[in-house]
């Protein structure tokens, strides 16, 4: 139990920090995105506002500079800070003029390596197809802008701007993988801390329902003995057999308290390859004169041969747990069927009340019982399932229950079958 709910802890902690860091760093790349666009925008409408800018290249050795436009370059003053509206852009940029008729009127692509007219003309194409004043075509982020003599379409490669993208996107990644490492460290030991009162309050509960469960052991024997005595001096009676059949109530409960602290402490039983089919017949043989006293109809089919990794006798009591759950709590002249099948496992069935489905989980809970007034009846404490539960999950088994209410219910039990 203290481990599920550290596992827990740290399952939601981890849930919560992962989706933090996402939303974190996908808001972060995706306003850099934005960003990149809106300045690459701005440029290009600069560009048409202008109706194109000067793109000699001036060659110097192998490198390639564009001449910036006489606005902003002072000729007197060639170190000045060019005005602020003017946005500079490490990337490669060309531009389209076209008369109303869609013919080029002039093509500039300077900055473009290994570019050609029928190049620019191509993707000029493509948007004029799109029909769109402004988009991305290939690696080419476009504006195109009206004027008297047509159009003049802007291009800008994205390039850089992509290659930045994706190393901040690496980046993210990196520096969340690292920091997950660290938080999931962190956060193996925050759960230890976490879970550590609950873990002393769970063992503390675990030893007075251990020790108690002993210490009632003895008076309980004492009891007994005295109750056989007086009936052989005084005789029988009902109220020396009702403190004989409360005692023996109470040795039933200090048995299955017994079980459950046993269960808490992690003890595991020894399992071994047994043969399920004859352990589960032997326990649904001892309850047939039990059904035929009370005019139960009882049904037994057993597929034989079955083998499993267990404890034999912790699958008997299993087996005897359900079945005894099933005449309790099934009608008069009711049906109890137990079948063990190599494709269905263990399936315990039987007519009766049958069990609703806000309740379906619950009946798995220690001293939970649907009808008080009928466990009573039949001597039950709601331990009985909340044990075979356990002693599934020692065998990494599923126990399921299906119930149609007023009319049946249904337990079922997963083994993995070895034959």
């Amino acid at each position: 139990m203290i481990k599920k709910l550290r596992l827990k802890i740290i399952v939601i902690t981890m849930i919560v920090l992962v989706a933090v860091f996402t939303s974190m760093f996908a808001a972060l790349n995706v306003y850099m995105w934005n960003t990149s666009r809106q300045q690459t925008e701005r440029l290009l409408e600069q560009i048409i506002q202008r109706d194109g800018m000067p793109m000699l290249i001036i060659r110097e050795g192998t490198q390639r500079i564009p001449q910036l436009p006489p606005e902003i370059v002072d000729r007197q003053a060639p170190n000045r800070i060019p005005p602020q509206n003017v946005i500079f852009r490490a990337g490669r940029l060309f531009y389209l003029k076209l008369d109303k008729a869609g013919n080029p009127l002039e093509i500039r692509h300077e900055m473009m390596y290994d570019f050609s007219d029928e190049d620019a003309l191509h993707y000029a194409s493509l948007v004029l197809e799109k029909g769109k004043s402004k988009g991305s075509v290939g690696e080419f982020q476009f504006m195109e802008g009206q004027k008297d003599y047509g159009s003049i379409i802007v291009f800008a490669q994205r390039s850089i701007e992509t290659t930045l993208l994706t190393q901040l996107i690496r980046l993210s990644l990196w520096t969340a993988g690292v920091t997950g490492i660290f938080l999931f460290i962190f956060t193996l030991f925050f759960s230890k801390w976490a879970v550590g009162p609950v873990k002393r309050a769970f063992e503390r509960q675990r030893r007075f329902i251990s020790d108690a469960s002993h210490e009632l052991k003895t008076p309980l024997t004492i009891l007994n003995a005295n109750a056989d005595l007086l009936i052989q001096e005084s005789g029988d009676s009902p109220r020396l057999q009702s403190i004989k059949g409360q005692s023996k109530r109470m040795e039933g409960l200090i048995h299955d308290l017994l079980a459950l602290a046993r269960t808490d402490e992690g003890a595991q039983p020894v399992f071994s390859f047994v043969d399920l089919s004859q352990a589960i017949l032997s326990a649904a043989l001892a309850f047939e004169s039990h059904a035929y006293e009370e005019g139960k109809i009882y049904e037994v089919a057993i597929a034989p041969g079955l083998r499993c990794q267990g404890d034999q006798e912790q699958l008997k009591r299993l087996a005897s747990i359900l079945i005894d759950n099933a005449l309790k709590h099934s009608e008069p002249n009711g049906l109890v069927k137990v079948t063990l099948s190599e494709k269905s496992a263990l399936t315990v069935y039987n007519t009766g009340a049958g069990i609703e489905e806000n309740e379906r989980e619950r009946i798995f809970e220690r001293f939970y019982r649907s009808d008080s007034s009928r466990a009573r009846e039949t001597g039950g404490y709601g331990l009985g399932l909340a044990i075979a539960k356990s002693i599934v999950e020692a065998h990494r088994g599923s126990i399921s229950v299906e119930s149609k209410a007023g009319e049946w219910v249904s337990f079922n039990i997963q083994f993995t079958i070895n034959n």
